[in-house]
């Protein structure tokens, strides 16, 4: 989300699955995004291809075949327009294809996999002119829901992980897709089925939930050179200080629902892989708040999809009195 922009984020319906990263998958993280660039090739830079007779507005089309996705600035104009058609005629000169399958989790929280095929979002973005400034990629389906990234979460590495929400051991490379092919729920590619166009992207760790960002019906993509906004700091209650006997530590956030909390207890900066305060948004029961037993600094790094993390914010408690 950039500066004077406000978007909102698909939350899909969602089964439970919690875990936490350790060091081992820290450094198993670092040796797969160092091989990344490696696997995925860059392109080269081409003029943009002329449409001729493009739509207008973001009505769903009579036909999903002929489903042409609008590519605009946030003034509502147009710079290029595209259906798969004409993305499959541009195969091996400026489009690349590509097909995988993607793991996710999502917000109730429950590890999912779609096999998907389509096109590079990034080739896509290269083709249209506006790669290299973009800041932030808002998706709109044609009901009106949409998907807010900042350029880092769009184009940086990302990954298929066999054992998401459980170690990063198997990752492969993936990249961030318009779907033209899906089929939720499996791992087998072959089973791929025609379905409307999906934005689709991987995981930079197999514990971020990605699949509320999803969007299904694509039919505009905004590109906006602003630069983002930053989420704000977390909250604390009650505030920092001595706890009342029996009394336990809730963090909080204006837009708790859309935002991931990341926190530690040993005085370590919090990162996206540190303990999650809220992995559920559907079941609340599992948002626990903290306990305390000693005098304790608590730090929380708030993440989100269409902003830049926050700043950590530090927070200092002492148990009650015995």
């Amino acid at each position: 989300m950039c500066i004077g922009k406000r978007v909102f984020l698909i939350i899909l319906p969602l089964l439970f699955l919690t875990a936490c990263a350790g060091e081992s998958q820290v450094d198993q993280l670092l040796i797969h995004t160092e091989q990344h660039s490696e696997h995925i090739a860059q392109q080269p830079e081409y003029t943009l291809p002329v449409n001729e007779g493009a739509a207008s507005g973001n009505q769903e089309p009579d036909d999903e075949n002929a489903w042409r996705i609008r590519i605009t600035v946030p003034s509502g104009e147009e710079i290029w327009s595209f259906t798969e058609a004409e993305l499959n005629a541009l195969l091996h000169e400026q489009i690349v294809a590509f097909s995988h399958v993607f793991s996710t989790i999502n917000n109730w929280p429950a590890a999912r996999f779609y096999a998907a095929g389509g096109f590079s979002i990034e080739s896509i973005l290269k083709t249209a002119g506006v790669l290299e400034t973009a800041q932030t990629v808002i998706f709109r389906a044609a009901d009106g829901y949409e998907a807010s990234l900042t350029r880092e979460q769009l184009l940086s590495a990302q990954y298929f992980y066999p054992q998401v929400g459980e170690d990063a051991q198997g990752a492969e490379p993936v990249m961030p897709i318009i779907a033209y092919r899906l089929r939720e729920g499996t791992t087998d590619i072959n089973e791929l089925r025609e379905d409307k166009p999906t934005l689709i992207f991987g995981q930079r760790s197999p514990f971020e939930h990605t699949n509320p960002a999803f969007v299904v019906g694509v039919t505009e993509i905004i590109i906006d050179d602003a630069l983002c906004e930053q989420w704000e700091a977390a909250s604390t209650f009650p505030m920092p200080g001595l706890l009342a006997e029996g009394e336990t530590v809730k963090l909080q956030h204006r837009y708790y629902g859309l935002v991931k909390l990341h926190y530690t207890l040993d005085g370590s900066d919090p990162t996206p892989l540190s303990a999650m305060y809220n992995p559920s948004t559907y079941q609340p029961e599992l948002n626990v708040p903290i306990t305390i037993t000693e005098p304790v600094t608590i730090k929380v790094l708030v993440t989100g999809f269409g902003k830049n993390d926050s700043e950590i914010a530090i927070f200092n408690f002492s148990p009650a009195a015995s």
